[in-house]
């Protein structure tokens, strides 16, 4: 049996993180424990408790949060995604982790799914707190992202776009959102053809994809 416990998990700039912890029932304690988070737009209402549950079911505590500006967690804009605030905020769950006392703070390991499995690898690679990494379907080059979704001859009315939204909020007007899911097909970008592949002019580097929002 898992017992499931909504937590919050604080941050030093005031906000909220949403999380459940599962506890697996009848075992020996302190536990080793695994922190999870879902990747680009997802909470931890779709489709990941079931993983989290098998992971405590084999012994681990485990802890799912939802990214600050997404599902039940606090922070504004709402459906704001800031790669490296997410994995600052991730290291805060963390150190949650290690102060509640049925964890065992020198076992906690650390799963990311899509966006977040790059951030798991962010987080193994600098946080030695971190024992153990499991990335799934990560993320890992802004870069080779940005060619699969962009073409080459779009870019610079991209980037257009998103510095027209950062002047419009400086003066005070409300930050454009785009579709993240969408019933109405129509709506939906043209595909690239697949015989050849060119490289655009400028796109973004390393794991951090353009910041973006999506509704």
């Amino acid at each position: 049996m898992v017992e499931r416990i909504d937590v919050r998990i604080p941050l030093p700039d005031g906000i909220e993180l949403a999380a459940w912890l599962f506890l697996p029932e009848n075992t020996e304690k302190p536990l080793p424990a695994i922190t999870m988070a879902h990747g680009f737009g997802g909470t931890r209402h779709h489709s990941i408790e079931h993983t989290a549950r098998r992971f405590s079911e084999a012994g681990y505590a485990v802890l799912l949060h939802d990214h600050r500006n997404f599902g039940d967690s606090g922070g504004t804009p709402r459906q704001d995604i800031d790669p490296y605030q997410q994995i600052a905020d991730w290291r805060w769950a963390i150190t949650y982790l290690g102060t509640r006392g049925e964890i065992d703070e020198q076992r906690i390991g650390v799963w990311g799914f899509s966006y977040a499995g790059g951030h798991a690898l962010v987080l193994g690679a600098t946080d030695r707190r971190i024992k153990a990494v499991y990335s799934q379907a990560p993320t890992v080059s802004g870069y080779e992202t940005g060619l699969r979704r962009v073409p080459p001859h779009e870019v610079r009315a991209l980037e257009e776009r998103f510095h027209q939204d950062e002047r419009d909020q400086l003066a005070g007007k409300p930050p454009v959102y785009v579709p993240f899911v969408d019933t109405d097909t129509s709506h939906a970008p043209p595909r690239r053809p697949t015989h050849r592949r060119a490289r655009p002019t400028s796109t973004c580097t390393g794991h951090q994809t353009t910041r973006g929002r999506t509704r």
